[in-house]
């Protein structure tokens, strides 16, 4: 049986080369980022209070702070990255705090559902050979047949409601509890954004369902197919715990390795630092041949000529005149698009990246009458070309 999850699956959409890291070759991973370690501690102070509610004790938001501040302590590793400059740990143990106070006030005394299971872990199979497992935080029933998946978030920014209804991480869950349970026939779908004191829910259909459990097999199927697992960077690689093994990234930690004095004449860093100079003069004579350019038309012009000398050659001036279409940001067109249709001229155009339109109506290929009925679709501009000569 093969065994995936929604964690492994957007691992492998988020970045091929990290689902390598992560599913395949599992190295040692590196230190956690602070917004994963503050995840963590706030989803252990969480699962404490339903346990003690679970038990018939109720902590007070006294309490419940307490363990948060115990569980930080006792998991704090000082190599807990902080990549967001400016920040401390103690900015994000207020965050915890404040979060959680808020979340205490919210829902305070707890009695809104009976807890079935707090970190749940549920399996279900999407076939004979494969399998989806993952842990639910918290499981709810709320009433007969009416039960309730809940996710807390960490995070800064509030899901939309459209992700919502498209997120496939609960969904998943009520697929497995409603494989689980006999007793399922309504789920909701809960996520606390508890930094945000918000929540958001969501519902699926059994259409939606079971198109969820066909697609879900058709990624594990796919991945598994895979060979090569590519680089995909983004600006969540600033938060990846393989990035100092990754080949988009290791490098950098290479070099930052070596003595500040020994990093210019490492042999790779002389290679790209040249190829940046080199660039940046390529840049500037690009940038002072424009001037040129257009300094020789200009005069070309006054001088009613077409080709200017100097000592070393020439520089012919072509003067031609562009035609523009309406592109696919453009609301004309669609219209353009009818038109050529009911021109009859849509199969010879019919790939449409305007280029070859444009072209022929250059050419002079479009009839007169043709071209009459574009013209309110066309922008003519004046272009100039040069075309240099030695000797």
């Amino acid at each position: 049986m093969s065994v995936f999850s929604h964690s492994r699956i957007e691992s492998y959409e988020t970045c091929p080369k990290k689902y390598e890291f992560s599913y395949l070759i599992k190295p040692p991973k590196g230190p956690d980022g602070i917004e994963a370690f503050l995840g963590s501690r706030v989803h252990d102070a969480l699962e404490w209070l339903y346990g003690e509610v679970k038990a018939c004790r109720l902590p007070d938001e006294e309490d419940l702070i307490d363990r948060f501040r115990a569980v930080w302590a006792a998991e704090w590793k000082d190599d807990v990255r902080i990549v967001r400059a400016g920040r401390t740990a103690d900015d994000y143990v207020a965050i915890g705090e404040k979060a959680l106070r808020s979340y205490y006030r919210r829902y305070h005394p707890f009695d809104q559902a009976v807890t079935i299971g707090l970190e749940l872990r549920v399996r279900m199979s999407l076939d004979d050979e494969h399998e989806i497992t993952g842990f639910i935080d918290r499981l709810d029933k709320v009433a007969d047949g009416v039960w309730e998946i809940h996710d807390y978030k960490t995070a800064a920014s509030l899901m939309t409601q459209d992700a919502a209804d498209a997120n496939r991480q609960l969904a998943l869950y009520e697929l497995a509890i409603r494989q689980m349970y006999s007793d399922v026939r309504e789920v909701t779908l809960v996520w606390h954004y508890v930094a945000l004191d918000c929540e958001v829910r969501s519902s699926r259909t059994p259409g939606q369902l079971a198109d969820l459990r066909d697609q879900v097999l058709a990624s594990v199927e796919h991945i598994e197919a895979q060979r090569s697992f590519p680089t995909k960077t983004s600006s969540l690689c600033d938060w990846c715990e393989y990035r100092p093994l990754c080949p988009a990234w290791k490098h950098e930690y290479e070099i930052a390795a070596l003595p500040a004095e020994e990093r210019a004449l490492e042999p790779r860093a002389v290679l790209v630092d040249e190829y940046l100079r080199v660039s940046d003069q390529i840049a500037a004579l690009k940038a002072r041949q424009d001037v040129l350019k257009d300094a020789i038309a200009a005069r070309a012009a006054s001088d009613g000529t077409e080709r200017l000398f100097g000592t070393e050659g020439s520089v012919k001036v072509y003067r031609y005149q562009s035609v523009g279409l309406p592109d696919m940001k453009d609301p004309r067109r669609a219209e353009l698009e009818s038109e050529l249709r009911v021109m009859g001229l849509w199969d010879r155009f019919a790939s449409l990246g305007t280029f070859q339109l444009s072209r022929a109506i250059g050419d002079g290929a479009i009839a007169p009458d043709e071209l009459s009925r574009l013209e309110p679709y066309i922008t003519r501009s004046d272009g100039v070309k040069l075309y240099p000569k030695r000797g």
